[in-house]
């Protein structure tokens, strides 16, 4: 009897383990409402096109990042040039035991060009 108990825990347990890798499903797209700002200049970058995101992770490719919980964003770059922001999942790669996380690369990209 205790044997058939232990063994009934050992697929509950595994039941659990199992349930707990589902992950939602995180699309990433954003705009952009000036491609061609001065320098100084805000720009604000829209993710409300975005499904299943949390926390958005921006990188705006001048060397500062930031993550919010809503889906937008402002943004002055201070020197001129080209820069590539992105929009990307802030889960981990590797998340409880439960392998890797296909949000974890998923993301968006768009590319501004500061002009003085």
């Amino acid at each position: 009897m205790k044997r058939l108990s232990i063994l009934s825990l050992i697929a509950f347990g595994t039941m659990l383990v199992l349930g707990s890798c589902e992950r939602t499903v995180e699309r990433y797209c954003f705009t952009v409402s000036n491609k061609a700002p001065k320098v100084g200049e805000r720009t604000t970058l829209d993710a409300k096109c975005s499904e299943g995101v949390d926390l958005y992770h921006w990188n705006f490719g001048d060397g500062r990042d930031t993550v919010t919980k809503t889906n937008t964003v402002d943004h002055a770059f201070e020197h001129p040039g080209q820069y590539e922001i992105t929009l990307h999942s802030t889960h981990l790669q590797i998340q409880d035991g439960c392998g890797p996380n296909p949000a974890a690369n998923a993301g968006a990209r768009q590319s501004v060009t500061v002009e003085n």
